[in-house]
């Protein structure tokens, strides 16, 4: 963590405790937290070295404190830490996830307005339908077609009056929670429709410049909830451009995953996703699969055994890895 997160994490870590007892004792804070650690073994590898390696970790590690100041104000700070962040020391080193500020009603009913660090409006649908990030992201955040989080103004809300049609929104640094150091901003927009409760889609799009070209991402998602099973087809097409020059960076994908109750604690999920590049004319593909079984043993208590299976097209044999998920939200 550096120095800026450091005192900004102390601060709040101050407000916390030094908070009137009756305003915690209403309600108004309320915390929560979410473990994901797995113990893994490469099965496989294109590269002999790594076959047999296998060891303990966590891929992330999250504490969430929600605030509300009143019907109409409401905001979040979350710490979180994997094994990709580390300190000098190579030990975890947690970091600001979200920090920000939301404005219900801000321009009607059911409108709201979200200040500061927080989850732009791109695969937030299909995380949350997919249901299992303990075991992996989704196929736009595997690919980084963008960040998870980004500093902006973001608004949402409904366009039809039945709710189910609706819009989020958002101008934001393109920065993933970092200091801005550019001019240039990113631009999100997502339109959700859900005809029924079992029926969740959205198209959504983002644009943004750099110095010496820009991006444009197109993406779409189909959710379809059934009484014990779950399915979903994500996809998106992504061409960068560069000045004063035809060929383009095109990364496209798509990903389809289902899920089924084998009982009310036992279930089986399966995923598999196609993504491809044209590196201005070098290309390149992969082929990203897995298989796991997932045992609640109480609510908010579940261990997965699972496969993962990836294979680029620039590698003779593919990876494979077995895992024991642990999935712990307290």
């Amino acid at each position: 963590m550096n120095r800026s997160s450091l005192v900004v994490a102390l601060v709040a870590l101050f407000i916390v405790l030094t908070m009137p007892k009756g305003l915690i004792a209403q309600d108004a804070i309320s915390f929560k937290g979410v473990l994901f650690s797995d113990y893994s073994y490469v099965l496989n590898s294109p590269e002999r070295d790594f076959e047999g390696q296998n060891g303990f970790g966590f891929r992330r590690a999250r504490l969430t404190a929600d605030f509300k100041k009143s019907d109409r104000f409401s905001g979040r700070l979350r710490f979180e830490s994997s094994d990709d962040s580390q300190n000098v020391h190579g030990k975890p080193a947690p970091y600001i996830k979200d920090l920000y500020v939301k404005w219900k009603n801000v321009i009607g009913a059911g409108h709201s307005a979200t200040l500061g660090l927080s989850r732009p409006p791109i695969w937030g649908a299909s995380e949350d339908h997919w249901g299992y990030r303990a075991i992996e992201k989704t196929i736009q955040d595997r690919a980084k077609i963008a960040n998870s989080r980004d500093i902006g103004i973001g608004l949402d809300g409904p366009i039809s009056p039945d709710g189910r049609l609706t819009y989020s929104a958002m101008f934001a640094n393109n920065s993933a929670g970092k200091a801005e150091t550019d001019k240039f901003k990113r631009v999100y927009g997502l339109v959700g429709y859900a005809p029924s409760a079992a029926i969740q889609m959205t198209v959504a799009s983002d644009y943004y410049a750099f110095d010496g070209g820009s991006s444009l991402n197109i993406n779409a998602f189909l959710g379809y909830t059934l009484e014990k099973a779950r399915i979903g087809v994500e996809g998106f097409y992504n061409p960068i451009s560069f000045d004063g020059m035809t060929d383009e960076d095109i990364r496209n994908g798509i990903s389809v995953y289902g899920s089924y109750d084998l009982s009310d604690s036992r279930r089986i999920i399966a995923r598999y996703d196609y993504s491809d590049r044209d590196n201005r004319g070098a290309e390149s593909a992969e082929d990203w699969a897995t298989i796991g079984f997932a045992f609640r043993l109480e609510s908010g208590v579940e261990f997965i055994p699972n496969l993962i299976y990836q294979k680029s097209d620039l590698d003779d044999d593919p990876t494979i890895t077995g895992r024991l998920t642990a999935w712990v939200s307290f």
